[in-house]
């Protein structure tokens, strides 16, 4: 394993956890990923996640993560998006050789979970986890993904990216997937200037915007890019009244979806009720959303106007 040295971050904004576009048959269908990338790029959108919860690539074989990880690289290069890829969910080998593969391919950064069975019980733990994974990507910039309520590694997240930044010269930054706000801007107080704190949760959006967190990895960006960007500006030009009606709407679009199923098939289900692209079911065992529950889902959105 190589040297750690201080590496360029420069991801900020708004970026989707891309979803993993599969057949009926739960194979993956590489093809749709162009068009894909057209629709976030003509968004105005600036990077991606490819890896993240939406991917479910915890539930994929090695070859195909990495041919998902190809094929994004492949499609952000001539679209100028940022590509983030997501390595952890897996045994430490394959973390391991996920992230070395990342470090070869032409990624732009790397985001790890923790490891979510022999889980770390402290904050040198955890540092330690990170540590051994930059060391296997030493010329990416490493952010760490906190989703406590999905992985049950809960340490002191403002004290964990200090010690981070201290002993990984990579550390850039978190994804950080938890309703706390109050310790969200503690991590954002304790964070450097390029590093960067990535809200995980849409639906707190504006709020976390009134903290001075401008940075956002949702799910619901896949397909609701433009009004996700419109709260952000409302924000930036401290409007209060119309980030707070325009966060109600975006709230109000991801509660038509949820009453469907589980969070990554209700979401596909409103990528293609909005947008047309075909990224199919959730990868085995979550199941699909029903063909009564995606007419459910596009009554709902057609009567808040979404489309």
């Amino acid at each position: 394993m190589s040297t750690l040295r201080n590496v360029t971050f420069k991801a900020r904004g708004l970026m989707p956890p891309v979803f993993t576009p599969l057949k009926p048959d739960l194979t993956v269908n590489y093809d749709v990923i162009p068009k894909y990338a057209d629709f976030i790029s003509k968004s105005g959108i600036k990077g991606v996640l490819v890896g993240g919860t939406a991917g479910g690539h915890m539930s994929l074989s090695m070859p195909e993560r990495k041919k998902l990880v190809e094929e994004w690289v492949k499609a952000a290069r001539v679209r100028d998006l940022h590509v983030m890829g997501q390595v952890g969910g897996a045994s430490m080998p394959d973390v391991l050789e996920m992230a070395n593969y990342c470090a070869m391919s032409g990624v732009d950064s790397i985001l790890t979970l923790p490891e979510t069975y022999f889980r770390p019980k402290n904050i040198d733990e955890l540092v330690d986890y990170v540590e051994t994974i930059a060391k296997s990507a030493p010329n990416l910039p490493i952010l760490y993904y906190h989703i406590p309520h999905i992985t049950n590694v809960i340490v002191n997240m403002p004290t964990f990216v200090s010690e981070a930044t201290n002993r990984i010269p990579t550390f850039k930054g978190i994804k950080f997937s938890s309703n706390d706000l109050s310790e969200a801007a503690q991590v954002l107080r304790n964070l450097k200037d390029d590093q960067q704190i990535f809200l995980g949760t849409a639906t707190l959006l504006a709020p976390a915007g009134l903290l001075g967190i401008k940075s956002s990895i949702g799910t619901v960006y896949n397909f609701m890019p433009k009004l996700a960007q419109e709260i952000q500006e409302a924000i930036e030009q401290s409007n209060v009244e119309k980030a707070r009606k325009l966060q109600e709407k975006l709230s109000l679009v991801i509660e038509a979806l949820v009453p469907e199923g589980g969070w990554v098939p209700v979401m596909k289900a409103g990528m293609e009720v909005v947008t047309g692209i075909e990224v199919g079911p959730a990868s085995s065992p979550q199941k699909p959303v029903t063909e009564d529950g995606k007419k459910r889902i596009e009554e709902r959105l057609r009567k808040l106007g979404m489309i």
